[in-house]
């Protein structure tokens, strides 16, 4: 059974994505926080797979420990109400960026494109 991590999500944002997690089925656990020392553990650990990043706004920074990690991270996904372009600033290459609000099927298109290439 797969786990993600959820990083960063108002509260809003996260029951959008809980309840597109819970139609897919195919994430069931997962651990939620903010930019804490228990949360960079988590992503650093490997056991989740993927990461939900929320960007809330372009002037949003990262704490350089968490930047570090998440580029080694192989399945971040971020979310923004933002368009992609305006976040180039930021040194991260994600997997996936999904403009808020996402519909489902977009939502669908990212997982089955993780599944595809991760398994």
């Amino acid at each position: 059974m797969r786990t993600y991590i959820t990083i960063n999500y108002s509260r809003a944002s996260r029951s959008q994505l809980a309840h597109y997690l819970q139609r897919t089925g195919w994430l069931n656990l997962g651990q939620a926080g903010s930019f804490t020392g228990e949360m960079l553990a988590c992503v650093k650990s490997g056991n989740y797979a993927p990461v939900f990043l929320r960007l809330p706004d372009p002037d949003t920074e990262l704490p350089e420990s968490f930047l570090a990690a998440l580029r080694q991270h192989p399945g971040v996904i971020v979310t923004s109400p933002y368009p992609q372009h305006l976040y180039r600033h930021l040194p991260l290459q994600p997997f996936d960026f999904l403009t808020e609000p996402f519909s489902f099927e977009r939502f669908t298109q990212s997982m089955e494109r993780y599944v595809e290439q991760f398994g």
